[in-house]
């Protein structure tokens, strides 16, 4: 008997359906690009790129044998751009670091006054790394939020504040709610990792950690592991 013509999609000489086939290897590889391109603009939208990439990897653990590497599955650390340990508190914070006798300093203009009284506000509240309020905040959060009020745009990541407004050359020209960034847990000098608002009166304000929230705390302890810069944005 004579083999059939046949009359359906080309077959290889196995009977395996050559379009089949190719529709078994490219779904799986579009479904690959889908969850990378998805993860690529989750960590451009969550806190900058380079925060959240730099939060993730400092949290893969991995084990090796002679054989084999295992990887754990990465996951955002909570405590990403908070202050560094050396500089937090030694001791009970009381009323949340601010002095019961504290006023916005006279000479604080009309901007840096709103921007101080947003910040006040906020004294307190929990610590969550990408917050920016209402309900808790991060460090760049927090200084992000409270300059919005004042009209004065900062993009919500540390790394790119100290590039904002004009440097503060030394504390003697420091101002009412000028930036002061400083290594904190993740950075270095020269790439800061926490920043607060100068409240004025030798204090600075920042959403330190996830044990303390927002706290005040002195100038002089708050620049104690390193001074990144000071940066005057009103």
């Amino acid at each position: 008997m004579a083999c059939a013509t046949p009359t359906g999609p080309f077959t290889g000489g196995n009977g395996v359906d050559v379009k089949n086939s190719a529709l078994l290897f490219a779904v799986p590889l579009v479904a690959f690009v889908v969850a990378l391109l998805g993860l690529v603009i989750l960590f451009a939208t969550v806190g900058g790129t380079a925060q959240a990439a730099a939060c993730t990897l400092s949290t893969l653990t991995s084990s090796k044998t002679s054989t084999t590497t295992t990887t754990t599955t990465p996951s955002l650390s909570a405590n990403c751009g908070a202050a560094a340990t050396a500089t937090l508190p030694t001791s009970a914070v009381v009323n949340d670091g601010l002095p019961a006798n504290y006023v916005i300093p006279a000479d604080a203009t009309a901007a840096e006054t709103v921007a101080i009284t947003y910040a006040l506000a906020q004294l307190g509240k929990p610590y969550l790394w990408g917050g920016a309020g209402p309900a808790a905040f991060d460090c760049s959060g927090l200084t992000m939020m409270a300059w919005a009020q004042a009209g004065v745009t900062l993009v919500h990541y540390t790394g790119d504040q100290i590039n904002e407004g004009t440097a503060v050359t030394s504390y003697a020209a420091i101002a009412p709610g000028d930036l002061v960034l400083v290594p904190g847990s993740d950075g270095t000098v020269a790439n800061p990792g926490h920043v607060g608002i100068y409240l004025g009166d030798g204090l600075v304000e920042s959403a330190v950690d996830v044990r303390y929230g927002v706290i005040v705390q002195p100038y002089s302890y708050f620049i104690s592991g390193g001074l990144s810069g000071i940066r005057h944005v009103g």
